[in-house]
């Protein structure tokens, strides 16, 4: 790799034993951590056949990370460093060795939105039994889970984790801030027969709801003795500006009386989102100079990006409309989908297909959501309740309330249809059906279902749904071809770069870059809500990760009406 080195990255690449490097955003800690890989093969450090495994949590972190080694470092030294995220290769051992945890002799994986079915109602202590309960009677292994039961593995089996040890015998291990309780167990326990180099920015770290913690630094340190290294006043993403600079004032609160160069606030009037529009469009119309370009627009909730998704698209207000692309929570649009691929599959004559609708209904109302609502739950109750009724009395169980009688319609509707072989074709037919019902419930899975294209498997399920008609003239089995493609995308790094204009929150964002940045907050939807000390630390950390995604401007929007009090004291 060709690098300019300091003489702070010739130390580091000359250090044996474990490191710790604390950098900001842009601050080169991934580009000097595969040097250094990089320089221990050259040195023979890593034996004979072993390689250097990084690892990282957003799946867009580790695609960058792999584009930038796979063009940089040379083919012989690429094959002998693995980039993964922290749940891929925690997936890849336990996969294969999980069996020797439990009774039963294969696992498979409980989907996020499946594991919001199974666990609705639950926090604490009783959900963390109730996942490990799941892993023992049934084989299903919740993303939770994935920390606890390697670190388990490897201290039942040494043997297993001395044979990792030597596959891996230096370990990159990215985004260290956000590292919960069991994920450090799991850290701790590779560094026992592996070197470990964390990587980590304590000003990104938003993800304490999740169990982050900020002593985890001092953790690391205790446990082994790193070498330590600063780059945290570094910058090579925004260089030229002074968005590091903002970013962190927001974080402290305390920003300067001069301007900030590349940093915008706008306080907008009124409720609408046609500011936020004509922002976008202004700066569209700056970029598009540029034969490749990138936008984000980065919201609190995502609820506020549907919204605006759905806004850019209409011609309102005197403004056109504008194509962008929404990057969404993708629970609830896998369970609309699983929906979907349900009616799309042949009914036999004697299938209770009206019980398995309610079961998909009850799924989504608790798997929509992160956190299931109390409503969401009695909701769900009652319609396994009819589920159970229409498998014991048929048609009789429907009831004369409810969604019952649009169910019932629901079935005649898509019974009506003559799917032509074509899967996205018969896939809108089908959404087409559930969009045009009287009943809320279904017409919400139509609106879900409108970003299963977004998620970016669109195209394998579409393959996948193809390939059983052509084998059987029907969808065969289209609920697990569904669910097969998105247990793929689970550990699939997204490697197609953002272009033009993209809509997601903040913590979607994580691990991506964009030319330019617009933070936009609703009049109701806010950073700062509800108030309190932990809400305001963690607003703070939210504005300064989405700020640092940008490469050369960034602008923050706000209600004129009642501004982000975080932003006080901003030069205009």
């Amino acid at each position: 790799m060709a690098l300019v080195l300091c003489d702070q990255r010739r130390r580091l690449l000359a250090t044996d034993g474990s490191i710790l490097v604390r950098g900001g955003a842009g601050s080169g800690k991934t580009t000097i951590a595969l040097a250094k890989a990089c320089a221990d093969l050259t040195a023979d450090k890593l034996g004979p056949s072993g390689k250097a495994l990084f690892l990282s949590f957003a799946r867009a972190t580790v695609a960058r990370v792999a584009e930038q080694a796979t063009a940089t470092i040379p083919r012989e030294q690429m094959s002998r460093i693995e980039i993964n995220t922290y749940h891929g290769f925690a997936w890849t051992v336990l996969k294969s060795h999980a069996y020797l945890l439990s009774a039963r002799q294969g696992v498979s994986l409980l989907l996020p939105a499946q594991a919001r079915d199974r666990l609705a109602g639950l926090d604490g202590d009783a959900r963390v039994a109730r996942q490990r309960q799941l892993f023992d009677e049934e084989g299903l292994i919740a993303f939770d889970l994935f920390p606890t039961l390697l670190t388990e593995l490897f201290a039942r089996v040494p043997v297993l984790a001395r044979a990792y040890g030597g596959a891996y015998p230096l370990i990159i291990v990215d985004e260290f801030q956000d590292t919960n309780a069991e994920e450090w167990a799991m850290i701790s326990q590779l560094g026992g027969h592996s070197r470990l180099i964390a990587l980590g920015d304590p000003k990104q770290r938003i993800y304490d709801f999740k169990g982050a913690d900020p002593r985890r630094f001092d953790e690391f340190i205790a446990a082994f003795r790193p070498t330590e290294f600063d780059f945290l006043s570094e910058n090579r993403r925004s260089a030229g500006t002074d968005i590091t600079l903002f970013a962190d004032a927001v974080i402290d609160g305390a920003f300067r009386p001069q301007p900030y160069a590349g940093v915008t606030v706008m306080a907008y009037p009124g409720q609408s989102l046609r500011p936020l529009k004509q922002e976008v469009l202004r700066a569209v119309a700056r970029l598009r100079r540029a034969p490749e370009w990138s936008l984000a627009v980065l919201v609190p909730a995502n609820a506020l990006a549907v919204n605006v998704f759905d806004y850019m698209a209409r011609v309102e207000h005197g403004l056109p409309s504008y194509p962008v692309e929404i990057i969404v929570a993708a629970e609830g649009p896998m369970l609309a989908g699983a929906l979907i691929a349900l009616l799309l599959e042949p009914q036999a004559d004697n299938e209770p297909i009206g019980a398995h609708i309610f079961e998909a209904l009850a799924a989504f109302e608790l798997g929509r959501n992160e956190t299931a609502s109390g409503g969401a739950i009695t909701k769900a109750a009652r319609l396994r309740t009819l589920g159970r009724a229409v498998r014991a009395r048929g048609d009789e169980g429907f009831g004369a309330r409810g969604v019952g009688p649009g169910v019932r319609q629901l079935i005649a509707d898509v019974g009506a249809l003559v799917f032509t072989g074509d899967p996205m074709t018969d896939w809108r037919a089908v959404r087409a059906v559930l969009a045009a019902s009287p009943r809320e419930e279904l017409q919400a899975v139509a609106r879900e279902a409108r970003h299963m294209r977004l998620l970016r498997r669109g195209a394998q399920i579409e393959a996948r749904l193809a390939a059983s008609w052509r084998t059987h003239g029907v969808y065969r089995d289209a609920r697990e071809l569904l669910r097969a493609a998105v247990v793929e995308d689970q550990f699939a790094a997204t490697t197609r770069p953002h272009r033009g204009v993209t809509v997601m929150t903040i913590h979607k964002a994580k691990g991506k870059e964009f030319d330019e940045v617009i933070v936009f907050e609703g009049a109701f939807q806010r950073y700062l809500q509800p108030r309190g000390a932990d809400a305001e630390r963690s607003a703070r950390f939210n504005l300064h990760v989405a700020a640092t995604r940008a490469r050369t401007a960034v602008m923050i929007m706000t209600p004129s009406r009642d501004p982000c009090r975080l932003l006080q004291g901003v030069a205009g």
